[in-house]
């Protein structure tokens, strides 16, 4: 009978998640091994290299997030929703700051470009319900998608909070925050797509 392992790969990627909340882009698999109290044998076991274990650790954080967006269903505006979607970001940064730190180690399109070993599968099409979201959202609130269209939801829901929140995140990030945040993102969403300036 093979014997169980002591550690599972969810054990070593939540332990890894928290070296990254403690030492940012410093973490090390040293750091992940103290926190999970286990020998480096456990992790290199599993993950090769620390590049396929903090970009595991991305990953499960990348699709933690995607889980959110199933709260916007219930959100008939189109304008209404976008500014929701927009807010998934700081609730989702002050609600689990480890996560969200570990979520800046990484940019999807340089590790497609060079993905870590054993990744490429888990990281190709990753991004897929971000685009799905956003295509729905800017039918509902411009009619039609155009890339220019698309360009501004993505400006609104992704770049507006995030840029408003970059700072912050991995510390406190304070709930008034939402209110500036809501209403950079309503102004942005306002605007329309066709116009040339």
């Amino acid at each position: 009978m093979a014997k169980r392992a002591l550690y599972s790969r969810d054990d070593i990627l939540s332990a890894a998640i928290s070296a990254v909340g403690r030492r940012g882009h410093a973490a090390t698999v040293a750091d992940v091994t103290h926190e999970l109290g286990a020998p480096s044998g456990s992790i290199y076991h599993r993950f090769p290299t620390r590049e396929s274990l903090f970009a595991s650790a991305w990953i499960r954080c990348v699709h933690r997030f995607h889980d959110t967006f199933a709260a916007i269903t219930d959100v008939d505006d189109p304008l209404e929703a976008i500014v929701e979607t927009g807010l998934l970001i700081p609730r989702f940064c002050r609600e689990n700051p480890d996560e969200a730190r570990t979520l800046t180690l990484y940019r999807h399109s340089e590790l497609l470009a060079d993905p870590p070993k054993g990744l490429l599968d888990d990281l190709t099409g990753l991004n897929d319900p971000v685009a799905a979201l956003f295509t729905d959202l800017t039918r509902r609130r411009f009619g039609e998608v155009t890339p220019r269209s698309v360009e501004l939801v993505a400006l609104a829901c992704r770049e507006t909070p995030y840029g408003m929140v970059r700072g912050l995140i991995g510390g406190e990030i304070p709930a008034w925050l939402d209110q500036p945040i809501a209403a950079a993102i309503t102004a942005v969403a306002s605007l329309d797509p066709s116009a040339d300036h």
